[in-house]
């Protein structure tokens, strides 16, 4: 079993963003947060870009028609932060699209566990 000290991270700032996220993905995360996990939505946003492994050819997925974004204000680790920027800058694309796509595929990988 692991020890108990190892399920936290080490304490670090936290960083307030306004990212626009998908509804259907944000309603996915408040579900998941009120009645799942014993964690908060930015939390589980943190975790998911925390694990987001981007290849050389970024695959962007299509969002549904009638989809709406809305912008929201998040908080994120200060090193969770950086690494949006640095993926920003290297795949030329948003910060808000990359944190979809880390929610998107996140979500995907604890739905099919």
């Amino acid at each position: 079993m692991e020890e108990w000290y190892k399920r936290f991270y080490t304490k670090e700032k936290w960083v307030k963003k306004s990212a626009e996220i998908e509804g259907q993905l944000y309603d996915r995360l408040k579900e998941i947060a009120e009645k799942e996990l014993d964690a908060s939505i930015n939390k589980i946003i943190d975790a998911c870009v925390d694990n987001l492994k981007l290849e050389d050819k970024v695959v962007i997925y299509r969002k549904e028609k009638n989809e709406i974004n809305v912008a929201r204000s998040i908080i994120v680790r200060e090193s969770i932060y950086k690494k949006l920027e640095e993926l920003r800058e290297k795949y030329g694309i948003s910060i808000s699209k990359i944190i979809n796509i880390a929610i998107k595929e996140g979500i995907e990988k604890y739905d099919n566990r």
